[in-house]
């Protein structure tokens, strides 16, 4: 619904920095025009916002309610008349539909870390859908961690006793796991044996990813892409989904682990923009033939085994490197590495601008001057640097290095690929 909303509003409205270049002009889109972002951002305000939250809300009217919660979103637009609105829709929420219960968690999710709290607890405990439940328990979770594990896993067991969905396995998982574990070494997944002969984009990240991460890429050599000074080519990168949702739940920040790039393409989506951008697969998204390039490997179901046997042996006891995995497992799907559109105005203040969140993709920076021409764009660098070396397919990886709270530079990584450079 989200993608279609998106569509239907971008066809309403028609510094140079993180980069090693400057890329190209000559690509247009009618929406990072000045003219045609101050109509998006007012349509937004004064008629998804205002206007359609000044309806009465109720099961007639839950779509209007529905984009309202997504401009919101969007634009991070948050002041004390819609807090007031949320507050009406959470009064109301156990009494609509599943949908709007999903779109106002994550709305909430997305722009208040604690103060929905005890009505997204209220919930929690009435809920009887999986979904749902999930994403109030990850709200709680966020909110206080300490007081609400142990209440939430005797809640698991007794609201859904029989249930082995994958999404409450996960959840399980997380609520007795060590929210940070050590980094098996970063050499042998830069290794030329690790995923040998195939073509690597690394994509670099911190957990907390409000602070931008890195690309390097690996050839099918084994060595690094390099620039025209001999420096190891790179370019920041967001992770980072508008909703802050964790991995494994739809529109998530970007999972880590391995997935398929399986060739460039163009999105129509105008908010994607025309840069080129590289076409991803998870696991369970994509058949096994089609992640491995195996034509003849035969039609059979995803196992975890499967996946494993990509990885070096200090990496295989590691959850991180996981998540694509159970994040195919759960339905997740199009996650692919694009440019941006979005004006990033309306992350203004926000730790990761001027970079432009998503709803999960691997997005990055880009630059539009007013008329509408691109001027920068690090998306462009990563496709260009791809063809110079002849590679239209391999795979990406997405590791979250470490906890600080910073953007990732090539400064901490050089090391570690110059180590594993010298390793026959």
């Amino acid at each position: 619904m989200k993608k279609c909303l998106f569509v239907v509003l971008l066809f309403v409205f028609f510094k140079p920095m993180f980069a090693q270049q400057l890329v190209s002009n000559t690509l247009f889109s009618p929406v990072t025009t000045k003219q045609a972002r101050a109509e998006r951002y007012k349509y937004l305000v004064d008629t998804t916002i205002k206007q359609y939250l000044a309806e009465p809300l109720n099961d007639d009217n839950e779509g209007l309610w529905n984009e309202a919660l997504w401009s919101i979103e969007l634009i991070q637009y948050k002041n004390a008349y819609t807090k007031q609105k949320l507050t009406v829709a959470w009064s109301k929420a156990a009494q609509l539909s599943e949908y709007f219960q999903k779109n106002l968690l994550e709305a909430t999710y997305s722009l208040y870390k604690t103060e929905f709290k005890t009505q997204v607890s209220q919930l929690m405990h009435s809920t009887n859908s999986v979904p749902v439940f999930i994403r109030c328990a990850e709200y709680v979770l966020r909110a206080d961690s300490i007081n609400n594990k142990t209440p939430i896993t005797s809640l698991i067991k007794s609201k859904f006793p029989s249930d082995t969905s994958v999404g409450l396995k996960i959840l399980q998982s997380r609520l007795s796991t060590k929210k940070h574990t050590t980094l098996p070494p970063l050499i042998d997944i830069f290794s030329r044996e690790f995923l040998k002969n195939q073509t690597v984009v690394y994509s670099l990240q911190r957990s907390n990813r409000d602070y931008a991460g890195l690309v390097i890429i690996r050839k099918p050599d084994g060595s690094f892409v390099k620039d025209s000074d001999g420096n190891y080519f790179h370019a920041a990168q967001l992770a980072r989904a508008i909703t802050a949702y964790p991995f494994y739940i739809t529109n998530g920040n970007s999972p880590q682990g391995i997935l398929r790039w399986t060739g460039f393409g163009h999105s129509r989506l105008l908010y994607i923009g025309p840069t080129t951008n590289l076409q991803m697969v998870m696991p369970y998204e994509s058949k096994p033939a089609v992640f491995f390039a195996d034509s003849t490997m035969p039609d059979i179901p995803w196992q975890k085994e499967m996946y494993a046997s990509m990885l070096p042996e200090t990496w295989k006891n590691y959850n991180g490197i996981y998540e694509s995995f159970f994040a195919g497992a759960m339905g997740r799907y199009d996650v692919i590495m694009h440019g941006t559109t979005i004006d990033p105005s309306f992350y203004k203040g926000q730790k990761y601008f001027p970079q432009t969140p998503s709803l999960g993709c691997l997005c990055s920076y880009e630059e539009w001057d007013t008329t509408g021409y691109r001027v920068n764009s690090n998306q462009q660098q990563i496709a260009d640097a791809l063809s110079g070396i002849g590679s239209n397919n391999g795979y990406v990886v997405i590791i979250d290095i470490d906890n600080k709270n910073t953007p990732v530079t090539i400064d901490e990584i050089e090391k570690y690929i110059s180590i594993a450079q010298n390793i026959e």
